[in-house]
């Protein structure tokens, strides 16, 4: 099974790249991991088609789009440095995301649903369930992701 995946997941990353497309920021795209205080911010950076499948955030760019993604810092969140062809936070709790998109962008999710062309920014903050209580303290700083400061009790977790 290791030698048929060994295979597979290169050909799928060449294919993505080739067609200039990336899968949920995997593919022709480039990441960075960053530690923030409290948590890790996902920069990451797509060019031509990219496709995003998680139900909170499905949708299709055609252009540019930037995005970051803050998600708790655990064993299962990426580790701090830079990936080329970019990292996928699919599966993991999204604690806040801002995105910028460039060009034709198609929103088919439970927050928005529509059709931009040009230039567009939105951010995202988690839902906390009707039955939760939290306390949530967040400095979020886009354009500088190593200021990020975030701090919640009960802390979250990856599960």
């Amino acid at each position: 099974m290791g030698s048929v995946l060994a295979v597979i997941v290169p050909s799928l990353a060449a294919a993505l790249i080739v067609s200039a497309c990336s899968i949920n920021g995997v593919g022709f795209a480039s990441s960075e991991v960053i530690e923030a205080t409290g948590a890790r911010a996902v920069v990451t950076e797509t060019y031509g088609v990219a496709v995003r499948t998680a139900a909170e955030d499905a949708g299709i760019t055609i252009g540019y789009s930037w995005t970051l993604t803050l998600v708790p810092d655990c064993a299962a969140s990426p580790r701090a440095g830079k990936y080329r062809f970019g990292v996928s936070t699919l599966g993991l709790p999204t604690i806040a995301a801002v995105r910028r998109k460039g060009g034709l962008a198609i929103d088919t999710n439970r927050r928005a649903l529509g059709l931009t062309l040009g230039f567009s920014e939105d951010a995202m903050l988690s839902r906390v369930r009707a039955d939760e209580s939290i306390i949530r303290r967040l400095v979020l700083t886009p354009d500088d992701p190593s200021a990020i400061e975030f701090d919640q009790i009960p802390e979250p977790s990856c599960d």
